[in-house]
C-alpha cells in the first residue's frame, strides 16, 4: 500500500510526456515517460535514448580518460569534508539553542545537512569516476542514481540558500517577518523547497558525471546523434538562483551598511555581524556554482571550463563549514576543544545576545 501511495505522488508531481489512458500502477508502461526511463536507467537498462549496447563495457572504459590526481584530489576532499563537516553540525544541534536571535541557525543546520551528505555526489563519487575513467555506459545504474541525487541536493541546498537570505532580510528589514516567524512556518517553506527540487530531478534529464570532461553533464556522451539531452528545469532554476543570491544578499549589505542599528548593546551588533557574514559566505558557495553552470548552458566554453565549474560545485560540499570555524567563535572553541587543542582565553568569548535583545523579533 505504501508503495503504491508513493507511486501515486511521483505521478502527481511528474508531468506525462503524452496523455494515457492507461491506470495501473503496477505496470511500468502506465508510468509518465520520464520516469519510466529514469527506473530502467537506475535497473542499468538500455532506453532509447540511453542505449549502451553499441559497445562491451570494455570498449566504453576506452571512451573514458584516468586522471589519477585528480581522483586523489576528489576522494580525499571529500573525506576530509565528512571529517570536518559532522563535528561542526553537531557543535550547532548540541551547543546553540536555536530559538529567538538564534533561529537562523535551523535553517544554515538544514543547509549543512544537504551540503555534508551531498559530498559523497560531488567529491567522492567524482573521484572514483577520475581514477577509474568511468563514463555512463561503464556504471548506468549509480551513474544514474548519484546524478539523481545530487541534483535533487544541489536544487534544495541552493534554493535553501537563497530562503536563508530573504529569512535574513525579513529580519532586518523588520517587514515581513510574519511569513517565517514561527518554526512551522519556516518548516513548511523548507518542505515546499523539498517537493520543487525532488519534481526537479524526476521530471527531467539527469546530470551524468563523466571523466573526459570532468564534470556532471546531461549528455551521457555515448554517440547518439540528433537526440536532444536537456533540463529547462535547472537551466532556469540556475538562472534564477544566481540573480536571487546576488540581490537578495546585496540588499542585506546595503541594509547593514545604511541602516542605524537599534540594538541595545554593541555584542548584540557583532552578533548579526556574525550571522551576515556566515550567510554571505554559505550563499557564495552556491551563487559561485551557479553562474558558472550558466555560463556552460549559455556560451560555448572550453573543456577546461567544465571542470573549473565542477570544482566550484566540489567546494561547495565543504567550504562552509570551513567558514563556520573561522567566523563563528563558538563553534570554533567547541571545534578544537573537541580536538584537544588548547585556545587562547581571550578568543573564546563568545558573542551570543540575549533572549530578550533585539537582535530578532521572531518567536518559537
Amino acid at each position: 500500500m505504501k508503495i503504491k501511495v508513493a507511486i501515486l505522488i511521483l505521478l502527481l508531481f511528474s508531468t506525462p510526456s503524452s496523455p494515457t489512458k492507461c491506470f495501473d500502477l503496477n505496470v511500468l508502461e502506465c508510468w509518465p515517460m520520464e520516469i519510466q526511463e529514469m527506473i530502467l536507467m537506475v535497473s542499468g537498462e538500455n532506453t532509447p535514448r540511453y542505449n549502451c549496447s553499441g559497445k562491451t563495457k570494455d570498449e566504453w572504459y576506452e571512451t573514458g580518460e584516468k586522471r589519477l590526481g585528480w581522483g586523489i584530489y576528489y576522494v580525499s576532499s571529500g573525506i576530509s569534508f565528512q571529517f570536518i563537516g559532522w563535528p561542526v553540525l553537531w557543535i550547532f544541534l548540541t551547543k546553540f539553542n536555536m530559538t529567538h536571535a538564534l533561529k537562523v541557525y535551523r535553517v544554515m543546520v538544514f543547509i549543512g545537512l544537504i551540503e555534508i551528505t551531498e559530498v559523497w555526489g560531488n567529491s567522492v563519487w567524482p573521484g572514483i569516476v577520475a581514477l577509474f575513467g568511468e563514463v555512463y555506459c561503464t556504471s548506468p545504474t549509480i551513474t544514474t542514481v548519484v546524478g539523481k541525487v545530487t541534483m535533487v541536493q544541489w536544487v534544495l541546498g541552493s534554493s535553501s540558500a537563497v530562503f536563508l537570505g530573504l529569512h535574513r532580510l525579513t529580519d532586518m528589514a523588520q517587514k515581513g517577518e510574519f511569513l517565517v516567524n514561527t518554526n512551522l512556518k519556516t518548516s513548511i517553506w523548507l518542505a515546499c523547497l523539498s517537493i520543487y527540487a525532488f519534481y526537479g530531478s524526476i521530471s527531467f534529464d539527469t546530470v551524468l558525471f563523466n571523466s573526459v570532461y570532468m564534470a556532471p553533464l546531461l549528455d551521457p556522451m555515448i554517440g547518439n546523434q540528433g537526440i536532444v539531452y536537456s533540463n529547462r528545469f535547472l537551466y532556469f532554476h540556475n538562472i534564477f538562483v544566481s540573480i536571487l543570491l546576488i540581490i537578495v544578499y546585496a540588499s542585506l549589505c546595503i541594509i547593514w551598511s545604511t541602516r542605524e542599528m537599534h540594538t541595545s548593546s554593541i555584542h548584540v551588533s557583532k552578533f548579526q555581524k556574525s550571522i551576515l557574514l556566515q550567510s554571505i559566505c554559505v550563499s557564495l558557495t552556491y551563487a559561485v556554482p551557479a553562474v558558472s553552470f550558466v555560463a556552460m548552458f549559455v556560451f560555448q566554453t572550453p573543456k577546461w571550463f567544465f571542470h573549473a565549474s565542477d570544482i566550484t560545485y566540489q567546494l561547495s560540499g565543504g567550504l562552509p563549514f570551513l567558514m563556520y570555524i573561522w567566523l563563528n567563535h563558538k563553534v570554533q572553541d567547541e571545534f578544537f576543544k573537541r580536538l584537544g587543542v588548547c585556545r587562547n582565553a581571550k578568543n573564546q568569548k563568545t558573542v551570543v545576545p540575549s533572549v530578550h535583545s533585539t537582535a530578532s523579533r521572531f518567536n518559537n
